[in-house]
Formats: C-alpha cells, sequence, structure tokens
C-alpha cells in the first residue's frame, strides 16, 4: 500500500506550495503575536516593580511627589546642559534601581522625536520664526506672497527655531522617561492608592483600576478567539472573509465587554466594594521616604536656581 499523496507534501493543511503555512503578513499570526507582546510587557513591569532596588523602596507616595515635582522643574528649566544633565543622572537612578535600562531609553526616544518632531518641524524655519539662519535652503530673490501673508525671499532653517525644537523635544523626551521610570518601579495597585492618598477623586481612580483589569481579560478574551479562529483557518482565507472575521470579532467582543461589565458591577457591589483601594500591606512613611524627599526638593531648587544663573 502506499501513501496518499497529499500525506507526502509539507504541512498539505495549511500551504499547498509547501512553504509550512508561513505566509508573510498572515492577520492571525501577527495579532497573535502583539497579544503575546503585551502580556509579556505587563508582567514584566510587574517583576521589575517587585525587585530590590532604590526606587522600589521608596513609598509610592514619595514617588508621586517626585514625579509632579520634577516634571514642573524639567518643564521650567531653559538650558539643554542642565536637562540631559538631569537626564543622565535618572539613567543612573535607573540603573541602581535595576531597570531595564534599553526598555527605558528606547520605549521613550524610538517614539518621541517622531510624534514631537513632526509638530516642531514648521517652528524650525523663518517662515514661521523668524532668526538668524543657520542653512539657508532656498532663495527666490523677491518676497513670496500668499493672499495677505507676505514671506520672506528666502527659505532656512533658523538658530532659534532649531534652538526651541531641540528644547521642546528634550523636555517632552525627559517628562516621559520620568513617568516610565514611575511605572516600572512601582506596582499599579500601589500607584492608584498613592493617588487615592491626595484626595484624587474616587470615580476617577476606580476607572483607572477598572480600566486597567479589563483591558487584560478583553485581551485574553481576543486571544481565545484568534487561537480558535487560527485552529479552524487553512491559511487560504480569502480577503473578505478575513474582513468578515474581525467586523465579528469586534461584534462579539463588544457585547462581551457589555455582558461582562454588568456581571463585575454586581459582583462586587455583593461584596461591598465601595471603590477604595485596599491592600494587605498597609504604607508608611519611614525615614528614609522623608530624606530622599527633603534631597529631591534640594536638588530641584539648585536645578532652578542653575537655570537661572545660566540665563534661564
Amino acid at each position: 500500500m502506499e501513501l496518499p499523496g497529499w500525506l507526502n507534501e509539507t504541512s498539505p493543511a495549511l500551504c499547498r506550495c509547501g512553504c509550512g503555512g508561513r505566509r508573510k503578513g498572515h492577520f492571525i499570526e501577527k495579532t497573535l503575536r502583539d497579544i503575546i507582546k503585551i502580556i509579556h510587557e505587563a508582567v514584566f513591569a510587574e517583576e521589575v516593580a517587585l525587585r530590590q532596588g532604590f526606587l522600589q523602596d521608596l513609598d509610592s507616595r514619595v514617588k508621586v511627589v517626585m514625579l509632579m515635582y520634577f516634571l514642573v522643574i524639567v518643564n521650567l528649566c531653559s538650558q539643554l546642559s542642565l536637562l540631559w544633565g538631569f537626564y543622565l543622572v535618572l539613567l543612573i537612578i535607573a540603573v541602581f534601581s535595576r531597570l531595564p535600562l534599553r526598555q527605558v531609553v528606547l520605549r521613550v526616544w524610538l517614539v518621541i522625536p517622531l510624534f514631537t518632531g513632526i509638530m516642531v518641524l514648521p517652528s524650525l524655519f523663518n517662515w514661521v520664526r523668524p532668526g538668524d539662519p543657520l542653512w539657508v535652503i532656498a532663495n527666490f530673490h523677491h518676497s513670496l506672497r500668499i493672499g495677505f501673508i507676505s514671506l520672506p525671499p528666502t527659505l532656512a532653517v533658523t538658530k532659534q527655531g532649531l534652538w526651541g525644537g531641540a528644547m521642546l523635544v528634550s523636555r517632552v523626551g525627559i517628562s516621559v522617561s520620568l513617568a516610565v521610570i514611575l511605572t516600572l518601579s512601582t506596582r499599579w495597585m500601589d500607584f492608584l492608592r498613592a493617588l487615592r492618598s491626595f484626595y484624587v477623586p474616587k470615580i476617577f481612580v476606580v476607572t483607572l483600576e477598572m480600566t486597567y483589569r479589563y483591558i487584560f481579560v478583553l485581551i485574553s478574551a481576543m486571544e481565545e478567539m484568534f487561537l480558535a479562529r487560527k485552529a479552524r483557518d487553512a491559511g487560504q482565507s480569502a480577503a473578505k472573509e478575513q474582513r468578515r472575521f474581525i467586523g465579528s470579532a469586534v461584534g462579539g467582543l463588544f457585547g462581551k465587554s457589555l455582558q461582562m461589565s454588568e456581571e463585575v458591577y454586581w459582583a462586587m457591589t455583593a461584596r461591598g466594594y465601595s471603590g477604595e483601594i485596599r491592600l494587605l500591606q498597609r504604607s508608611r512613611l519611614g525615614w528614609q521616604d522623608v530624606l530622599i524627599l527633603l534631597l529631591v526638593v534640594l536638588a530641584g531648587l539648585i536645578m532652578f536656581v542653575a537655570n537661572k544663573v545660566l540665563g534661564g
């Protein structure tokens, strides 16, 4: 007896061409990879927050105060040297806190220059922000008029525009870095409890808490849907069929989230949930926290005075 011809093919149920069904850009494979990546990053962030480190050992309320304080100082600073000196100290603190330095840097500086740079780009040119030209791009030899707007005869990148753009990108990048370091070194529930300690409205804290939990519940539900689809899909679905599945998946996920929200609400109400964040471990300010907070205030004042002395 001889084997059927289809058994001699490589992964015949997945791909007729024998490539094992690995088709470039398959939406199910890509979606599953993205889901796994999101879950992995969330679990990894929780593990980092539980490590023994300088920032992890501080009270979450102190870290929230430090974040707000330094955000104000950074955005008042007008000297690039001071800003990047502060950022260097921030990275050193991240290393001592055993935070993933590569993730801290790449998560910020692969995104901020792109989005902030797009907004800053027009202000580099003398047509938007007049100033001393550094690089002349074009010379039209006469003034240009667009309706009632009169433009200079040359289009150039100005010193003032370049300096302002670099300042804005630096401020935004360092501010986001502060937030990233806070989230990596603080558990989510500790952060919410710190917000409640500063009398942030209960409804706001509850919304953040439920949103964070619902993201992972819905991601898990979506993962099950796509895994079920993958188990039934031979890799030969037409584009129309794929679009139909995506539409039905969005609708099904929306309906499931509505039903789940009702069930969760009634279950929490039945158990006496009032919106307060309660943890098994009580947080108390130690003398180390108070000392670090005083040093932070002093460092911020020194940075503010140095900015004034340097001409900010």
